[in-house]
């Protein structure tokens, strides 16, 4: 009887300790929905590169319109090539950027918006 005492007792403990961490992190999550801004930004979902001539195809995802800036590093990260200020609309795009004349190597993408810097690498191979 007493073994049973004990099993019962640690199942109410076991359950009670369950309870308050499902409360809890129930409670975190409706903080967070709730009272923290969510940042939307522009995401860089993929980038190719195709040939003749040499451009970028950058796909984006852009939860408002927004104000795109795109430039060319090398591998050091200095800047090569930048493109005009494109004016992308809300929704997934694909952007097709002309590639300047570089040699055959490791190079990155960066876009730029007035809240944030993302980068990506590719690889152009011409030969």
């Amino acid at each position: 009887m007493a073994d049973l005492e004990n099993i019962r007792t640690a199942l109410i403990i076991t359950l009670s300790i369950v309870l308050v961490v499902v409360l809890y992190r129930r409670f975190k999550q409706y903080v967070r929905a709730r009272d923290l801004p969510q940042v939307l930004h522009a995401e860089l979902l993929n980038v190719q590169v195709a040939y003749h001539p040499a451009r970028l195809l950058v796909e984006i995802r852009a939860p408002e319109a927004v104000d795109l800036q795109f430039a060319v590093l090398s591998a050091s990260h200095i800047q090569v090539h930048a493109w005009h200020t494109i004016r992308a609309q809300a929704g997934v795009a694909t952007l097709e950027l002309a590639l300047p004349t570089l040699e055959d190597g490791a190079f990155f993408v960066e876009m730029r918006t007035h809240t944030q810097r993302t980068v990506r690498q590719f690889r152009l191979l011409q030969r």
